[in-house]
Parts: structure tokens; C-alpha cells; sequence
């Protein structure tokens, strides 16, 4: 089995006004969503609390957390593990957001600004400064990139229905971290960007609507047959049906 190691600074780990298991929590569930711990992958009460130098209790607290919203299982008789990814879920996920999404787009086309746009073009530039960094990383592009797809839905008073997509870390955010971190693709993404904010301020909706489609089903093709080869054991065989979907949805109480 492989043992964990924790990517924080466990000196200023532990926040002041919060649980201690809140912050083993926050620790853990960042380690999942960006790669640091990977799907599949062993963690241990024991070595966990031996490096926040705690009790086992607030890290039990935590697992149990982590596992009612999926992040991780225990498999009787084994040990508790990361949760492997679902491809058809993520697929579902991606399906959903590309619907919404392209009207979303096209309500902040018929209402857009010159403030919106300076807006975005702020976002864009700090992409590109952050690509002209060394050894940036992959987490803050991700962060980046987010935020301007939410500043949309924030724009036309739809950030509920983001906050739900977000909802959806277990999968789409870590399958999403998965494309950046594998094929680095950085630049491919920034230029989709630029091509959206193009087609949003000439109010192209056939043009947007292409670039959203290609955008989002990006990382599918980019990664491609490197699921089922190169990280198959990240990903479950196990299928998923419909109802999954949903039942996560509420569960992650959005």
C-alpha cells in the first residue's frame, strides 16, 4: 500500500476559530480534488494523524465527512481509498454543464456591457501573465480558468446553477485536473478563451456555440485513449446510471 503524504505546510495547517477536523478535512479534500492524492490511491487514520500529530479522532471525523461526499470509501477488510473517477458520469456532468452553459452565454451576449468585457479581458490577461511564470501551478490556471466561466453565470444572475456544477468536485473537478495536469494544456484552453470572448462581444451565438461545444468536450478528446491506457486505474468499470446523477447533486445539498 502507498502511503500518503500531505501537500501543506503542517506548521500553519491547523487555522485558528476552526476544528481541527475541519482543517484535516480541507487538507484532504484539496489533495483529492487536485491530484495530490489520487483516485485509487491508500490513506491512512494512523499516518494522517501521525502527521498532524493529532488523535485519531478528528481524522476519523474528517474521513467520515470526506466519504458522505464521495471523496473516499472503505473497502472492508482493505483500508479506506480515494474514490476512482466515473467516465460515465463525467460524461453526464459534461453534457449537462454544455446545455447550460450555451444558454447562459447566449443571455450574457443580449445583456453584455463594456464593463463585462473589460471584465473578462482582465481574466484573460492574468492567464496569460500566469502562463508567462515559471513553474506556475496547474492549480491556479484551474482557478483562473474557472472563474471566467462564473463570472458569466454571476453576470446574468445564474451563480446558483454554477455553484451546482461545482458541486460536482468528486468527478468533473478532478477529471477536469486530471486534463491539465496530464497533457499540460494550458495554451489550447487560453485560446478557446479567446475565441469565446471574440464570438461574445460580435454577439456570434452559432460561432459561441461551436467554441462551447469544442470547449467543453476539450478534455475528453485531449486525453482520449489515456484513459483506458495510461490512467485506467484512475478511473472506475463500474456503470453509473441516471438517477447517480442527480441523487449526488443533492447530496452535495446545492
Amino acid at each position: 500500500m502507498e502511503v500518503v503524504f500531505i501537500a501543506v505546510d503542517l506548521n500553519s495547517a491547523l487555522v485558528s476559530n476552526r476544528s481541527v477536523s475541519g482543517d484535516v478535512y480541507e487538507v484532504l479534500k484539496s489533495d483529492i480534488i487536485n491530484l495530490v492524492l489520487k483516485p485509487g490511491q491508500y490513506i491512512s487514520e494512523n499516518e494522517i494523524a501521525k502527521l498532524f500529530n493529532i488523535s485519531r479522532t478528528p481524522v476519523k471525523s474528517a474521513f467520515l465527512r470526506l466519504m458522505s461526499e464521495g471523496f473516499i470509501e472503505i473497502k472492508p477488510q482493505r483500508g479506506t481509498y480515494v474514490t476512482l473517477l466515473d467516465l460515465e458520469m463525467i460524461k453526464q456532468i459534461i453534457y449537462l454543464r454544455t446545455v447550460v452553459e450555451t444558454d447562459v452565454f447566449f443571455t450574457a451576449i443580449d445583456l453584455m456591457n463594456d464593463d463585462m468585457l473589460e471584465m473578462i479581458n482582465k481574466n484573460l490577461t492574468e492567464q496569460k501573465n500566469l502562463m508567462d511564470t515559471a513553474d506556475f501551478a496547474p492549480s491556479s490556471f484551474y482557478k483562473l480558468d474557472s472563474e471566467f466561466h462564473s463570472m458569466i453565470y454571476d453576470y446574468i444572475g445564474r451563480q446558483k446553477l454554477w455553484e451546482m456544477i461545482q458541486g460536482l468536485q468528486v468527478f468533473y473537478t478532478r477529471f477536469r485536473m486530471l486534463d491539465i495536469v496530464a497533457t499540460s494544456s494550458f495554451g489550447t484552453i487560453y485560446q478557446e478563451h479567446l475565441e469565446m470572448y471574440k464570438h461574445i462581444d460580435s454577439k456570434d451565438k452559432a460561432a459561441l456555440k461551436n467554441d462551447l461545444n469544442n470547449h467543453l468536450s476539450g478534455n475528453l478528446k485531449r486525453l482520449n485513449h489515456r484513459i483506458k491506457d495510461e490512467f485506467s486505474e484512475y478511473f472506475t468499470t463500474e456503470s453509473t446510471n441516471n438517477s447517480n446523477l442527480q441523487n449526488h447533486i443533492t447530496r452535495r445539498n446545492i
